[in-house]
């Protein structure tokens, strides 16, 4: 009876040893929060949740690399020209513009919580030539819920939200008609029962004009850039020597 009781207690650490790496192998796949520091001053760093592939082939950016010149200083944002469903269109063909276009693109993405929205979305946005960005851009919010350990589907919680918000931007590959957009962008994520947390995160996003507008095109490959190197504090000499610049609204 005594050996019995003595194998109970070790029966049940092994069952809870699997969920922690289960859910740790859950959080590192779609790329949730490094913190680069403890110190309050110090940003924490988010990896992109809202599921947009990794850059194709029209970027090939290094991180330690120089911003593309012609574009420099404070950025003033400009509207798309219409609204679809929600989503700002019909941005002018320059550098401006695929700026504005990839933070409405971007906060459209990254603050969704439901797939059908982001499915939504990326029928405006991506390419023509990408046939399957609705299935691909609705992976992250089912991603992210995940992480966030909300349920798969269905109505959430009042209160459950997350929200990107792009504060810093720079350009890299510029071309006629490609562009590579990095954004400096909070990142924040509200669950009832575990509070809010905002963190920073560089969000890269490749744009191609075509049909009269900047738009998503299909991913060429997987890209393992690392962009954290990039991470700073919005208006810190730091950021400005990564190459960031303001975005003003």
């Amino acid at each position: 009876m005594n050996q019995f009781l003595d194998r109970r207690p070790r029966r049940r650490i092994l069952p809870l040893l699997l969920l922690a790496v289960v859910v740790f192998l859950g959080f590192i796949a779609v790329g949730v929060a490094i913190e680069s520091d403890n110190s309050p001053r110090a940003p924490k760093t988010y990896a992109p949740p809202a599921a947009i592939p990794a850059p194709g082939s029209v970027t090939g950016a290094d991180p330690s690399a120089s911003p593309a010149p012609g574009l420099t200083g404070p950025l003033q944002l400009v509207r798309g020209a219409r609204l679809v469903n929600g989503v700002q269109v019909g941005y002018p063909h320059s550098s401006v513009g695929a700026v504005s276009a990839a933070v409405e693109y971007w906060r459209q993405l990254g603050s969704t919580l439901e797939p059908d929205r982001a499915a939504a979305v990326a029928r405006i946005v991506a390419d023509d030539a990408w046939s399957d960005a609705p299935d691909a851009l609705a992976k992250g919010p089912a991603a992210t819920r995940k992480a966030l350990r909300l349920p798969a589907t269905g109505q959430l919680d009042p209160g459950t939200s997350v929200v990107l918000s792009p504060v810093e931007y720079q350009v890299r590959s510029v071309g006629a008609d490609t562009i590579q957009v990095l954004l400096l962008a909070t990142y924040t994520t509200s669950v009832p029962g575990s509070g809010m947390q905002t963190r920073m995160g560089v969000y890269p996003l490749d744009l191609i004009w075509s049909g009269g507008d900047w738009r998503i095109p299909a991913p060429a490959g997987n890209s393992t850039t690392d962009y954290t190197s990039l991470i700073a504090e919005p208006g810190s000499p730091q950021a400005s020597a990564k190459g960031w610049q303001e975005l003003k609204r």
